[in-house]
């Protein structure tokens, strides 16, 4: 679940569902943050080409090696360590936790 100033969007899969709404009137996405989905609010990233630039989250599985830029293709949890450095927001991070 991704929310920012465009709306918001759900990736479900192979298919994605979205809204020009914020996600408090988006009660398919509101649904899905309140049972665990993770959600990544971008509305505080200020690095618009980084954030374009930014790989794929992969939906198989595989990882590509090279993992930056536009167009390849990283873990979930990849993707949001790199996102959240940019300013965003994580809600229901599926990251383990680390103790310090």
């Amino acid at each position: 679940m991704i929310c920012g100033e465009g709306g918001s969007f759900l990736h479900l899969g192979s298919t994605t569902v979205s809204t020009f709404a914020p996600i408090e009137r988006f009660s398919l996405a509101a649904l899905a943050v309140a049972r665990g989905t993770p959600f990544i609010d971008i509305l505080t990233v200020t690095d618009v080409i980084a954030f374009a630039t930014l790989p794929r989250v992969t939906r198989d599985g595989s990882l590509d090696p090279e993992h930056s830029g536009a167009g390849k293709c990283v873990s979930l949890t990849t993707y949001i360590d790199i996102v959240e450095e940019l300013g965003a927001k994580i809600a229901n991070d599926p990251r383990p936790r680390q103790s310090t």
